[in-house]
């Protein structure tokens, strides 16, 4: 056994010799996620006078699960210390918790990471409290302390440096503007680099914004130069912010924003946390995120729901995140909720083995608690429908199964064989007219379970299919099944199943894993409203060589330049959707300014060159030479006069 494997062993037998059981004991299976008002074991409890809050979770290399949380009387406005209790057994017993930081004023928010070398790191932020009702609140920045040695002896906390510090400006709300707090994990970059998120505002502006520090020495400094602002969107005040690594050098945050519900926003950088993407709106209203990055490339993000879809209060909801996906694609699982209060959340979440998670989360009245779950939870979450309209495959890619029907190219066997004296047009082959209307349709008796209806489509040549679209009995549920079959003859069980209340004119679609067939069945197991009724079937296949049209937002940030404003936040433009590994061609007025190149998910930011451009509104295109979207960038003079402005990338 080398010396560090016997130095981690040494760590676990230390550890192990002060455990202590929990209030609640679980086993090391995920709980049942249908009692999420439950925790499944109380990891700290509230201690004499002081209440628990505000928890953050690590498993270390050596297999300790560290929790590190918040002691004090109340929420804030107390001189409160953080706390460290750990757990050998994924969760279920934790040690007696002792003192991690304890300075004068009080720390908060304390995050902990363990970098690749084995230093354990913490971010945190500190307020004083003590002249509020004088003097005001003063906020003291945010500070990061290491060890090396396991969490056993600790460095003097130092401090991160940034533009959101002085403290200097007037009192806006609680505090003087020019403050900065800490509530995301410090992230550590392939190349050694660390990134901590922060949070704040400018002396100048109550607007809030947020911000990376990066330290390039294993967080023994965070100089105010390598301070990385992200975009504001219009109108938008920032807040709490949590980030984690995508794939090559791309990094993921999401940003809580002011007021009670504000929603929450994605950015994304994809050159490490120079540069970022302006912030997009998503479906979350959550406080207090947690971002991990799951071993196969997906984003796991738990949060504080402040939607009311679960409880008043801010229980803890969680989803997952497609590589390439979106936060909107994914729906919400309940963690866990206490119906009797609204002070609680704040998750950190840890991949255990087997697929499983463990998130703590803090209630005033039983403490930090910890929740299990798993893949399979997340994944038996039904579809979330997206908002503005059903998605569709490209209109080129969808199988003109009328043109085939006349050609004889395919066939139909159907038991929807009623007609109507006064509707002509229903029959049995209006399923396959292109027209999506009520009595345009193959019309049946009555569907159920026990006796269901069904319509057959045969391919003379097989035809490979990844979209089915339908259009049901317009005006009244109908519930189907969709079943494939290669040979025409033998099926296979249903690829989709559906209860859907169509409308006229529309086509409902949904994806299906790409298969080559021969036949496709609808069979209509439950109607309403009398008899069975297929109005439209639609089936397509986006295969190789379609082309994925540049999607319109594009941006630049900020869109109203002057030089004030760019010596501020640098200039850049961004842009997602696009096909992966793009080049493209940045054109101001029609003239290329710069390049860029998409990411394997189809996003780009890049720092923007704008030299001797005149005063006035210009049009900045992104275009592949073939597709291209645009968007408008105003040059303003500032108030001294000057005609023209000459301005460079930050940095440059």
């Amino acid at each position: 056994m080398d010396s560090t494997s016997l130095f981690r062993k040494l760590l676990v037998l230390t550890a192990a010799a002060g455990l202590g059981c929990s209030t609640l004991v679980a086993s090391a299976a995920h709980a049942d996620p249908s009692a999420p008002d439950v925790p499944d074991v109380v990891v700290a409890s509230p201690s004499g006078g002081d209440k628990v809050f505000f928890p953050d979770a690590t498993m270390l290399a050596d297999g300790r699960l560290v929790t590190v949380f918040y002691q004090a009387p109340s929420h804030s406005r107390y001189d409160g210390k953080y706390m460290w209790t750990e757990s050998i057994d994924e969760g279920a017993n934790w040690s007696t918790p002792r003192t991690l930081i304890d300075t004068p004023l009080d720390d908060r928010d304390a995050q902990i990471t363990q970098l690749s070398d084995g230093t354990i790191i913490v971010n945190f932020f500190r307020m004083d409290w003590t002249n509020e009702a004088t003097t005001g609140i003063v906020p003291h920045g945010s500070w990061v302390i290491r060890s090396g040695d396991g969490g056993i002896t600790w460095s003097q906390p130092v401090p991160v440096n940034s533009s959101m510090s002085c403290g200097c400006g007037p009192v806006s709300g609680a505090y003087p503007l020019g403050w900065n707090a800490t509530t995301g994990k410090i992230l550590e970059l392939d190349s050694g680099d660390l990134l901590v998120p922060l949070y704040g505002t400018r002396s100048d502006s109550a607007v809030g914004q947020a911000s990376v520090v990066r330290s390039t020495d294993g967080g023994l400094t965070w100089p105010i130069e390598n301070e990385s602002m992200i975009p504001i969107p219009s109108g938008v005040s920032l807040s709490e912010i949590a980030i984690t690594k995508t794939a090559g050098d791309g990094v993921e945050a999401l940003i809580r924003t002011a007021g009670p519900a504000g929603p929450t926003y994605s950015s994304r950088s994809i050159d490490g946390g120079a540069t970022w993407s302006v912030p997009e709106q998503t479906t979350m209203k959550g406080q207090a995120h947690h971002l991990l990055t799951l071993q196969d490339g997906r984003l796991l993000a738990t949060y504080g729901d402040r939607s009311r879809q679960f409880v008043a209060g801010e229980p803890v909801a969680g989803r997952i995140r497609e590589v390439c996906g979106t936060w909107n694609e994914a729906p919400d699982l309940l963690l866990f909720r206490v119906m009797s209060s609204d002070d609680q959340g704040d998750p950190s979440t840890v991949e255990l083995s087997g697929s499983r998670f463990f998130t703590v989360s803090y209630d005033t009245t039983l403490g930090i608690v910890g929740t299990y779950s798993s893949l399979s939870d997340y994944d038996a979450l039904p579809p979330v429908v997206t908002p503005g309209g059903p998605i569709s495959p490209p209109q080129d890619s969808i199988l003109n199964l009328t043109a085939m029907r006349d050609a004889s190219e395919l066939s139909f066997t159907t038991d929807l064989q009623s007609g109507h004296a006064n509707h002509p047009e229903t029959k049995p082959s209006a399923a396959l007219d292109g027209v999506a209307k009520y009595w345009y349709s193959a019309l049946g008796g009555l569907a159920t379970p026990a006796s269901p209806k069904e319509y057959t489509v045969n391919f003379v040549t097989p035809q490979t299919i990844d979209w089915i679209g339908l259009n049901l009995k317009v005006g009244y549920p109908e519930s189907v099944e969709i079943s494939f079959s290669q040979d025409g003859v033998n099926w296979e069980l249903p690829v989709q199943q559906r209860t859907e209340t169509s409308v006229a004119n529309k086509i409902e679609w949904q994806p299906t894993p790409e298969a080559t067939i021969r036949a496709i069945r609808v069979k209509i197991t439950d109607s309403f409203g009398g008899s069975a009724m297929l109005s439209e079937l639609n089936l397509a296949h986006e295969g190789p060589g379609v082309s994925v049209p540049l999607q319109p937002h594009v941006s630049v940030t900020p869109s109203v330049l002057t030089s004030a404003a760019f010596r501020g936040s640098g200039v850049r433009v961004s842009g997602a959707g696009y096909p992966a590994g793009q080049s493209l061609s940045v054109l101001l007025d029609g003239v290329q300014i710069t390049t860029a190149t998409t990411s394997e998910c189809g996003v780009f930011s890049v720092p923007l060159v704008v030299q001797g451009a005149s005063i006035g509104v210009h049009t900045l295109v992104v275009s592949d030479g073939t597709n291209s979207a645009q968007t408008k960038l105003e040059l303003r003079a500032e108030s001294t006069g000057t005609s023209t402005l000459e301005l460079e990338s930050e940095g440059e």
